[in-house]
């Protein structure tokens, strides 16, 4: 039981003395003696400014996201490149600008197709044609039908369109200036007596400035007679005839056009009714026996695709050999061409991925062999010597897959009349070629353009050299990375020294100081850069050194000003005033009051310097010369295909934005996180 302090000071004792009574109830309590009595404990634990800085952190859900988004972003730049085992060092022109493909028969969307318009038919087929013997866009990828529709051509000089063009006019037009537009001919060979007809159709528009000349040799090279030649309109259709009454054996044709322009549909040379003849040759191939032949070129009727293959065409202005049709002083065009053309969806990836003809050399071949991928047939029809050896010559080539060769081989089947290889019965083996059907997609496993011997989906497409975009991309992300983390760490160490002792200090040491760096920040930094990369050459590390040069200006600058808004507050001076050193005051009580501001300026470098590097490289391609690529390099490179290609610069625009705005939000969260104002805080 436990006694009630009394109210007075009376004792006890004295209140016993004096006859006071006590009350048990009144004046004692009980109390429980078996219960440990002792302090309250504090509910929080004691903890550390970068402990609190952390768990404020954590209370930002988008800064949290954004730390994470930017962590999945470098460990990709990171592994990406090192596992995605596409080739990126070396161009393959067959897998040129592939788009996206990450889904299969989406119509368009993300599946590797494109909607392909105005393509020009063949005629005997039906099908896009063969541009100078290439094929293009290959059947089986085409997918669904074709829209088919004639289109009129001007101005379009592709092989397709003058092969498989109907109609049209070919112009010549004068270009200006003193000098007189002229298109001459070769030498007509023609006999003594003979006649000589001349004529040309036009778009029938008048056209007074256009005069005919024509002039007879010897033979020798010298013009003998010079003449005028007549034309008899008839409809759209100028004639003219010419009776040579001379004994040479040359004629040439000339027109001049000192003004306008005149359109020809064909023009047409004949001597004694039957097709002119050129005093030329041009080589040609023999069918039948194979060998190269020179054979005279007939004049005949020349149709708008005869004027251009006749070199008819001088977009330089230079008169050609004597031997070719010339021209000088204009230019030719050509208008109204008609061709079939189609509009169809397209499965770029079946067709990379397809098969075709190629034709493989000897090298390629004993490859194959050596990496037991077939075994070479033969039909033992003739055996000779060669080179000391029996060997079969002219024997029928063929080709059996071993099991590697069915999941490796490119050579699928051997075209033998067009193939040529040779097999000594002593075990070696040598060829000329080989032409048979290759699957391209072992092909491009088999020279090292794809890490799996499969059809490969390109998650960003390919770029204009055939490369695999995605890897690329952060290929050059990381070496980005890397200049923009070593330029923030250099620039921020610089620049908090740096501000810091101008702001503490001030007076005369702040103003030399801000001196300086007003001059050095008020050279234009391309200048400065280029400076430095005509001295030092141009490779990361001299770039990197032109970025730190200027760039810790804006983190002194901001430092400094923190200094000044702290140095003068009641805790600065009564650390002083307890004897703290200017280093304490500096690092211990004003800098980390400050740190939020310069953090977030400082985390925004980062992204600022992959900006300044796309810059650099869009606006001086040839300044930066990274041993691999870097971000800037390929989004500068990808601006080029905006149109024909926009999966590229969007994506890596896409890239660019969403590490832009996240280390916005990391910025942020890491300054609220260091304002020592929030400490405790719980919110």
């Amino acid at each position: 039981m436990k006694k009630k302090q009394p109210t007075t000071t009376t004792s006890p004792e004295t209140k016993q003395e004096q006859g006071i009574s006590f009350d048990k109830e009144k004046d004692f309590e009980f109390v429980q003696l078996d219960k440990s009595i002792h302090d309250t404990k504090f509910e929080t634990k004691p903890t550390t400014y970068f402990k609190d800085a952390f768990k404020r952190f954590c209370k930002s859900k988008s800064s949290v996201t954004a730390a994470g988004i930017l962590g999945i972003l470098i460990l990709m730049a990171i592994f990406v490149p090192i596992i995605d085992g596409n080739n990126i060092e070396s161009a393959n022109i067959e897998t040129t600008l592939l788009p996206p493909k990450w889904f299969e028969n989406t119509n368009g969307f993300l599946d590797g197709t494109g909607y392909v318009e105005d393509v020009v038919l063949d005629p005997s087929t039906d099908l896009p044609a063969d541009n100078n013997g290439v094929t293009i866009y290959f059947p089986d990828a085409i997918q669904g039908e074709i829209t088919r529709e004639e289109t009129t051509m001007s101005d379009t000089l592709t092989p397709n369109v003058l092969d498989f063009g109907k109609g049209g006019y070919v112009a010549w037009t004068y270009l200006g200036g003193s000098q007189e537009a002229t298109f001459s001919s070769p030498a007509i060979e023609m006999r003594s007596n003979s006649v000589i007809d001349i004529s040309y159709v036009t778009d029938g528009e008048e056209r007074p400035d256009l005069s005919f000349t024509g002039y007879i040799s010897t033979g020798m090279g010298e013009e003998e007679e010079n003449f005028d030649l007549s034309f008899t309109k008839e409809g759209n259709t100028y004639s003219t005839s010419w009776d040579n009454t001379t004994s040479n054996t040359s004629f040439y044709l000339n027109f001049e056009l000192s003004g306008n322009e005149v359109w020809m549909s064909s023009l047409s040379i004949k001597v004694d009714g039957e097709e002119a003849m050129l005093s030329t040759t041009e080589m040609t191939i023999n069918q039948e026996t194979g060998r190269q032949e020179m054979v005279e070129v007939p004049a005949g009727i020349l149709e708008p695709k005869d004027f251009i293959y006749n070199n008819l065409v001088d977009e330089s202005n230079v008169i050609p050999d004597d031997s070719t049709w010339t021209s000088a002083g204009g230019t030719w065009a050509i208008k109204e061409i008609v061709v079939t053309t189609g509009s169809f969806r397209y499965d770029y990836y079946k067709g990379v991925y397809g098969e075709d003809i190629y034709e493989y050399n000897k090298q390629e071949i004993d490859t194959f062999i050596a990496n037991g991928w077939i075994e070479p047939t033969f039909t033992w029809t003739n055996t000779n010597m060669v080179n000391g050896e029996w060997a079969v010559d002219d024997a029928a080539v063929g080709f059996k897959l071993t099991e590697l060769g069915e999941q490796y081989c490119p050579l699928r089947e051997v075209t033998t009349e067009k193939s040529q290889y040779f097999y000594s019965m002593s075990g070696g083996h040598w060829s000329q070629s080989v032409v048979g059907t290759r699957s391209r997609y072992r092909d491009f496993y088999f020279k090292g353009f794809i890490a799996e011997c499969k059809p490969v989906n390109f998650i960003l497409g390919t770029n204009n050299e055939g490369v695999d975009f995605f890897k690329l991309l952060f290929s050059g992300l990381l070496t980005s990375l890397e200049l923009g983390l070593l330029a923030s760490v250099i620039n921020i160490v610089i620049g908090v020294v740096w501000g810091s002792i101008s702001g503490y200090f001030g007076g005369t040491v702040d103003l030399l100081m801000e001196r300086f760096t007003e001059i050095l920040g008020g050279m234009p930094w391309i200048v400065l850069m280029t400076l430095i990369v005509l001295l030092l050459g141009s490779n990361f590390w001299t770039f990197l050194l032109a970025l730190c040069l200027t760039g810790w200006i804006g983190t002194s600058a901001t430092t400094r000003a923190q200094f000044y808004r702290f140095k003068g507050r009641e805790y600065v001076l009564a650390a002083r005033t307890l004897g703290a050193s200017d280093s304490r005051l500096i690092f211990r009580h004003i800098l980390p009051n400050g740190i939020g501001t310069i953090i977030t300026g400082s985390i925004l470098m980062i992204p600022s310097v992959i900006f300044q590097e796309a810059t650099i490289s869009y606006l001086l391609p040839n300044v930066l010369s990274f041993q691999g690529t870097s971000f800037g390099v390929t989004l500068s490179r990808a601006q080029s295909y905006i149109y024909t290609a926009p999966y590229l610069i969007i994506s890596g625009s896409i890239v660019m934005a969403i590490i832009m705005i996240c280390f916005n939000l990391f910025g942020n969260g890491l300054r609220d996180a260091f304002n020592p104002s929030l400490k405790g805080g719980n919110e």
